[in-house]
């Protein structure tokens, strides 16, 4: 999208006269420290990055989704609408190169691509890296955010200080493409723009060329169905671009169709988010201090309906009653003081003079290791874009075809299916198999989550006619599959959600 640097970035770029290619330059990036919020690209140079150039949303989407959340946060009030709801989300990743071999930079392996799931799923569970430090915060005695909670009258359990919320939503790996087939690797579709007879992303110089470029060229000639598909764009970008990642916003009509919400280029051909490559997950080829995967946390929090902490503006709102207001964008490193900025924004409600700003939160600008949260509010504007927004809302139940079993590498077969009952499902932690077979078998119990990774396996001999009980109290909250098998090929496969 067309957005400009800020101007303290602009001028800082155009001040060291960055001309050099990113692309050329494919070697890992140095583990010596760096200079707080820098980032050394995989070639030689360091750039302070613009975090992000997602689009303000106008005025207009602003007022239809502020009225959507008013009528999803009256439908909880009225039970109508399930204030624990869990979303499962497919996404693939595109991941542009040239002619690297796989698990060359910008070609990034299977288990950096892994990983950024990994993080992304933790970070929406509340239990990402270094949310351990945010119970170490206090003022006064009172844990983070006291003071502003209690003042700003918010229901429990945010007012003995704000919570990190857990959204939920859960990510999993696309199992099959467009046609229906089961891919190689799941969630990863690799497009060489050399065989595309496209020009290299990192040519383009200037954040409007290569935004432009990406929308117009790359996005459009591989995007998959975006109601179907949460589509990731991973590239390699010119060292004077300097820019992590950028988003679309949800749609903002109830018309068929995607208008953009408000975004300026979201479409059936751009929706989505687009991330540098060397700033995708937490294992592989990265450059601190963004390489902890948050980038696409951040931008995926765009894709949900979120805007930025300081509302874009100078102490404006973000529409979220559990965030104070902030001046600006915050590129902090860690370890920091709490309370952080205390005071920079004095009036209205939403004032930081309790506790200062909240630069830990996944949509302000600080470095991976020093953003862990998203707000009980924020997750309730996720969930009214899932629930509301036409482009978000069928994502889950295309996840219930697009993502595992298959992604577990498991074979879909059923005849087990009539003679074993798995209830309850959703289940609050307590399973049951009820088993009742033609003759005895013995059984191999496993559980899988979305990304194909054994959570739990249990072996029955002998089983005929039995009510089998499994406590699953210590699986976070999410979809799952559970798989049975037995003599031969006797398997059944089911879809578990745990609450």
């Amino acid at each position: 999208m067309n957005k400009k640097l800020p101007i303290n970035v602009t001028k800082w770029i155009l001040a060291v006269g960055i001309t050099a290619s990113l692309h050329a330059q494919n070697q890992p990036p140095s583990s010596a420290p760096l200079p707080d919020n820098t980032v050394q690209f995989i070639g030689n140079g360091k750039v302070k990055p613009n975090r992000c150039a997602a689009k303000t949303p106008d005025a207009s989407w602003d007022t239809w989704f502020n009225q959507k959340v008013a009528e999803y946060k009256q439908a909880q009030l009225s039970e109508r609408t399930e204030a624990n709801a869990t979303y499962t989300i497919p996404i693939v990743f595109h991941v542009i190169y040239g002619s690297q071999a796989v698990g060359t930079f910008p070609n990034l392996s299977k288990a950096q691509i892994v990983s950024q799931v990994n993080v992304l799923n933790n970070d929406y569970k509340g239990v990402g890296f270094n949310t351990s430090q945010y119970a170490l915060m206090k003022l006064n005695g009172h844990p983070a955010f006291y003071d502003y909670a209690v003042a700003n009258s918010l229901p429990a359990p945010d007012n003995n200080g704000i919570i990190i919320a857990n959204s939920g939503i859960t990510f999993c790996l696309a199992a099959k493409n467009p046609s229906g087939a089961t891919m190689a690797e799941p969630g990863i579709d690799r497009v060489s723009y050399t065989a595309k007879g496209w020009s290299d992303p990192a040519s383009q110089t200037s954040i409007n060329g290569f935004t432009s470029y990406i929308d117009g060229t790359i996005k459009p000639g591989t995007i998959w169905d975006p109601t179907k598909y949460f589509n990731v764009w991973l590239t390699d970008e010119n060292q004077a671009v300097g820019l992590l990642g950028y988003s679309t916003f949800p749609d903002g009509t109830t018309l068929s169709g995607l208008s953009g919400g408000g975004s300026g280029n979201a479409s059936a051909t751009t929706d989505g988010c687009w991330v540098w490559a060397g700033s995708c997950g937490d294992v592989g080829t990265l450059s601190p201090p963004y390489n902890l995967g948050r980038t696409l946390t951040h931008e995926s929090g765009h894709y949900f309906g979120l805007r930025h902490v300081w509302g874009d503006g100078t102490c404006a709102t973000d529409y979220c009653t559990d965030i104070p207001q902030a001046a600006q964008a915050n590129y902090v490193s860690w370890p920091t003081t709490y309370p952080y900025n205390k005071g920079t924004c004095s009036s209205g409600a939403g004032n930081n003079t309790q506790d200062g700003e909240m630069f830990m939160n996944f949509m302000d600008y600080s470095n991976d290791s020093a953003m862990w949260m998203f707000t009980t509010d924020q997750v309730t504007r996720m969930h009214t874009a899932l629930a509301q927004c036409p482009d978000r809302s069928s994502l889950t139940t295309a996840a219930n075809t697009i993502c595992a079993p298959f992604a577990a590498g498991i074979t879909e077969t059923a005849d087990l299916t009539n003679y074993i009952g798995v209830y309850p499902n959703p289940s609050e932690g307590q399973l049951f198999l009820e088993v009742s077979l033609p003759s005895t078998l013995d059984l191999n119990v496993e559980i899988v989550n979305t990304l194909g990774q054994l959570v739990f396996t249990k072996k029955e001999s002998g089983i005929r006619t039995a009510l089998l009980s499994y406590d699953l109290s210590a699986l976070s909250q999410g979809v799952y599959f559970i798989r049975v098998t037995g003599n031969g090929d006797n398997r059944m496969v089911k879809k578990i959600v745990i609450k």
